[in-house]
């Protein structure tokens, strides 16, 4: 699994990245910004935070916490 960057989200405004991350926050179904698949929780089994998200086809995980960090840095 490789972590994603907030450049190869394929977004290109603030409101368009906090929209999806508020999405994944908020428990709604995101599609994948890469490959348009479902994204699922990363640790469904202990449910230790609903802040990671991976995608299985494409094998990417995304953490919001540090896209926003890095959102923050890139785009204040």
């Amino acid at each position: 699994m490789e972590k994603i960057t907030l450049n190869e989200l394929k977004m290109h405004s603030r409101k368009e990245i906090l929209t999806f991350l508020k999405k994944l926050w908020n428990g709604d179904s995101a599609p994948c910004p890469l490959c348009e698949n479902s994204l699922e929780l990363l640790h469904k089994k202990a449910k230790k935070s609903d802040c990671d998200w991976q995608c299985k086809t494409c094998d990417k995980v995304f953490r919001t916490l540090d896209l926003l960090n890095e959102l923050n840095e890139k785009m204040p």
